[in-house]
């Protein structure tokens, strides 16, 4: 079997890959996004001062309940 990675440009493509897969043509595997690219996503960047202050700012929370 091989494998291969297609970009849709067509919503009505995706509908075709499940008529293949339900004719057990094919197999559609759904990839769940790399972390890599899910920073990518990020709209602002954080400095390391600012997440060690959100970091802080949680974990007091977490002591502040229990």
């Amino acid at each position: 079997m091989n494998t291969v990675i297609i970009q849709l440009t067509d919503p009505k493509a995706y509908k075709l890959l499940e008529d293949m897969e339900e004719l057990n043509l094919i197999r559609v595997l759904k990839e769940s996004p790399k972390i890599s690219s899910i920073r990518g996503q990020v709209k602002t960047r954080m400095s390391n001062e600012e997440i060690d202050t959100q970091l802080s700012a949680i974990r007091k929370e977490w002591q502040r309940d229990s």
